[in-house]
């Protein structure tokens, strides 16, 4: 038996901060993936990785713990499109596909409330692997409303070069007060988000997702971001912007059909040291799973 479970990745989030005194976010999942491949091998007995990874080999053996599997044969590969320590949610995707990859083999249900508990017990989490555009509680898992489905939204992604650890900012001894200093403006955030999922309004998710932005800043200071949603709110074609709330990048939220390279001329002219990555899209999350087969997960 052989199963193959990919995840995607995030471009940061849509908002994030407190709601209600409870930490969330809101998903940003985008066309590109991590995957993990679990084959059962009855010659052998404990786990082969054909790449070293920590949290992955961890997310497996507490899944055989909790199924109650020992000594068990299997032969483990990743297939990375993620970068690390920029806001891509990588850890996510690998713990979460092997976890998920790790369950289907074994013959079980997923169930993504245990997939959410085990996850948790290593790192904070981000919510891609749930469908669609969720409300998610990432570090303690306490809270996961989904907003609904959206068609895709185009976003061109860039970042601000570094990289953030996501565990070491979480144990911050000052972020709920600062979070809890922004929480007027995470909550018109939220609620515009909300409302833009549910209507399918690029517009709101947009505005939304800025305010959050900004409100992060005196949290995690982007240089230069102010001037970016200048650049962005003066374009119709422009919907607003977007950032990895503890991570390095900022994604431009774009509307079908806009020319992109005079913003992209623009922006390399009047903010040099924001680095263009890529353009995607946000999509729904969601896990996708192949069975007896390795795919490649090349987009």
């Amino acid at each position: 038996m052989k199963v193959t479970v990919k995840v995607p990745g995030t471009c940061g989030e849509l908002v994030q901060g407190l709601l209600d005194e409870t930490n969330f976010l809101i998903s940003c999942p985008i066309d590109l993936y991590n995957a993990v491949t679990v084959k059962v091998d009855d010659s052998q007995s404990g786990i082969k990785m054909a790449q070293q990874a920590d949290k992955t080999l961890l997310a497996i053996k507490k899944t055989l713990q909790y199924f109650g599997y020992q000594n068990l044969g299997l032969e483990v590969e990743l297939e990375s499109q993620l970068l690390v320590g920029k806001g891509m949610a990588s850890s996510t995707a690998d713990i979460v596909a092997a976890i998920i990859a790790t369950t289907l083999v074994l013959g079980e249900e997923v169930e993504l409330e245990l997939v959410t508990r085990l996850a948790l017990a290593i790192e904070p989490t981000d919510a891609s692997f749930w469908p669609g555009i969720v409300v998610f509680d990432h570090l303690e898992g306490s809270k996961v409303t989904s907003l609904g489905q959206i068609e895709p939204i185009s976003l061109l992604v860039f970042d601000y070069g570094g990289e953030v650890d996501t565990i070491a900012f979480n144990q911050r001894d000052d972020l709920i007060e600062l979070k809890r200093a922004k929480s007027d403006q995470i909550a018109r955030a939220y609620q515009l988000v909300k409302e833009g999922v549910q209507q399918n309004d690029w517009e709101l998710i947009g505005q939304g997702a800025t305010i959050s932005s900004l409100a992060n800043q005196d949290i995690l200071l982007k240089p230069n971001l102010e001037q970016l949603i200048d650049l962005v709110e003066r374009d119709e074609g422009l919907l607003g912007v977007n950032i990895a709330h503890s991570g390095t990048l900022v994604g431009v939220l774009i509307k079908e059909g806009f020319k992109v390279e005079p913003l992209l001329s623009k922006i390399t002219k009047e903010i040099p040291k924001l680095n263009y990555l890529m353009c995607r899209r946000i999509i729904n999350g969601g896990y996708l799973e192949y069975s007896q087969l390795k795919v490649n997960i090349g987009r």
